[in-house]
């Protein structure tokens, strides 16, 4: 993938694990969840998808660990935020990467 790319470490795998994270339908369509809120917990999410609350779950612990969401637990609830900084970020550093590279 991202093999040839002049890059360090850290800023090439923060690269790839926005794009894997972000390389699914569910994933993305929970992107867009946080146009209507800013927040959300799992079971909210979960009402608006057909899938398990356990397969939502496994959705966003990729998209926490990929910094796509920041997590908060309020009790035994965990409340999920799109971590916007994180993502603009990183799409600003593959943007600059294309823009001196090709």
């Amino acid at each position: 993938m991202l093999e040839h790319v002049k890059m360090s470490g850290q800023v090439r795998a923060s690269i790839l694990d926005l794009l894997n994270a972000l390389n699914d339908p569910t994933r993305q369509e929970i992107v867009f969840l946080f146009q209507k809120q800013p927040e959300f917990c799992v079971n909210d999410i979960a009402r608006q998808f057909s899938l398990s609350r356990p397969a939502i779950s496994h959705h966003l612990n990729l998209m926490k660990r990929a910094k796509i969401l920041n997590a908060r637990k309020e009790g035994k609830e965990v409340y999920y935020s799109f971590n916007k900084e994180h993502v603009l970020g990183t799409l600003d550093l593959l943007t600059n990467y294309f823009k001196g590279c090709c």
